[in-house]
């Protein structure tokens, strides 16, 4: 085989001495006469093997010559790194560039690495340096942002269109009562009633089956009204009617009282149903209400992710107050433990990795149950998204902490979706908002909401005084 000559201009390369793994894309062989090596001029904790000109800062050649093989910049490393920019038939690392006082001002990325091997960029982005370089630099660009509305706004406008795309939820117009099965309301009204009422009804003989009229009053102004259905099914399997005046996702207020239904219906049946249809309606409505005013928080703020409820719910009562969620315009997030695999500390802990739990839960998830796992640090994230994680939640983190692992983490992984979580309350929620992070969910939104004040009141009978004789 006839060797070609390659020269090299002023370059200290000893890629003959670096074993790094080579990628069939990376490498093709060539017969070479071995060129004149120089002693390298530079070198830096990168790598030992590569250097270039201090003269000129770049090298002249864009081929890496080690044991008769040609190494080429490959496009696709920078899927992988996406810190990593060629230019000038060398390769540079944007982080290490914009804090060359961490780096070293004579590091090979500062500088230009000529050395186009996939082990050089490998050994580069596990190397100290760069990573204390990435996290000033990630650091540096959301530190200013933090903690303020006006920021939030600031990071939606300048949001790059490549990573996550605005999620929606679904308009108020549409009548949300379609998505409860009617035997489910039948059977959860049966359920209710059967635990407010075992035995005899005593109080229902002082009334008896007369008809009557009711009105269903709120008393607490600018509440959000959520859980019409269920008060209705409560009031059907009774054999009364209820007309509402307000519709379910209504704004009720700003008067101190609002009339929001009436009920007709035999008076002791009206009165058997009222506690249990107001319980409901009441916590149905005060989680709504909340769930719209973080709503608002985050657009007010021009955030467009998603605000999400968690499965800390009342045993017995998930339906409702994941319904609410819905009236109140957020998202429910998982129904169930079938609904989507999360993989929490414990599930880590007990199954040794979280690369491991992943494979394993990957394995009988299949294709249609997305995967979330919870990480307490960035490098969790990097591990759970490397294993082919669809979900990160980023778990109790401090606001900075949280923006500069989200950014790090949809800059190398941009279909993967963050999630913030862990101690968020409708005061910090402003602080947790940023362009990198898709889902906020809050606790809050079922534990310790307030109600919503309703009663029911039956009006009096008309008398009509006798005329006198």
């Amino acid at each position: 085989m006839k060797s070609i000559p390659l020269y090299f201009s002023g370059q200290g390369q000893q890629e003959a001495e670096d074993t790094g793994s080579e990628c069939p894309s990376d490498v093709v062989d060539v017969g070479v006469v071995e060129p004149k090596i120089e002693p390298p001029a530079t070198q830096d904790e990168d790598s030992a093997s590569s250097s270039v000109s201090t003269a000129t800062g770049v090298a002249p050649v864009s081929l890496t010559i080690s044991g008769g093989k040609q190494y080429k910049y490959n496009p696709q490393w920078e899927r992988a790194f996406p810190w990593l920019q060629f230019e000038g038939n060398v390769m540079f690392c944007r982080y290490c560039k914009a804090e060359p006082h961490l780096a070293g001002k004579a590091s090979s990325f500062v500088l230009g690495n000529p050395n186009l091997k996939r082990d050089t960029v490998t050994k580069h982005n596990a190397s100290k340096k760069h990573i204390k370089c990435r996290d000033v630099h990630i650091i540096k660009s959301t530190k200013e942002h933090t903690g303020t509305v006006k920021s939030a706004v600031s990071w939606q406008n300048n949001f790059p269109s490549p990573y996550s795309p605005p999620l929606t939820m679904t308009p108020p117009e549409c009548d949300l009562s379609h998505t409860l099965p009617p035997h489910t309301l039948t059977r959860l009204a049966r359920e209710w009633l059967s635990e407010d009422t075992l035995n005899f009804d005593l109080a229902g003989l002082c009334v008896g089956s007369r008809e009557v009229e009711a009105r269903l009053l709120c008393k607490t102004p600018c509440s959000v009204l959520a859980g019409s259905p269920f008060f209705t099914a409560v009031f059907t399997e009774l054999g009364c009617t209820v007309a509402w005046t307000q519709k379910e996702g209504a704004q009720l207020g700003p008067d101190a009282v609002t009339q929001a239904a009436v009920v007709r219906g035999p008076a002791r049946c009206v009165l058997l149903g009222e506690r249990p249809a107001l319980n409901c309606l009441a916590r149905a409505s005060g989680i709504a209400t909340r769930c719209y005013q973080l709503q608002s928080i985050a657009r007010e703020a021009g955030w467009h992710g998603h605000v999400a409820g968690t499965r800390k719910t009342t045993p017995g009562f998930r339906l409702v107050e994941k319904y609410s969620m819905l009236v109140g315009g957020v998202s429910m997030h998982r129904q169930d433990l079938s609904g989507m695999v999360m993989l929490k500390d414990n599930h880590i802990w007990a199954s040794g990795s979280i690369t491991q739990a992943v494979r394993e839960a990957r394995s009988v998830c299949g294709f249609s149950s997305k995967i979330e796992v919870e990480c307490g640090s960035r490098e969790e994230g990097i591990e759970a998204a490397l294993a082919g994680a669809d979900i990160v939640m980023l778990d109790n983190m401090e606001p900075q902490e949280l923006h500069a692992a989200a950014q790090l983490l949809k800059e190398e992984f941009p279909s993967v979706l963050i999630e913030a979580s862990g101690g968020v309350t409708p005061d910090s929620l402003t602080g947790y908002l940023s362009p990198y992070v898709d889902i906020i969910s809050l606790g809050c939104i079922t534990q310790g909401c307030p109600v919503v004040d309703f009663s029911l009141k039956v009006q009096k009978p008309v008398t009509f005084s006798k005329p006198c004789p």
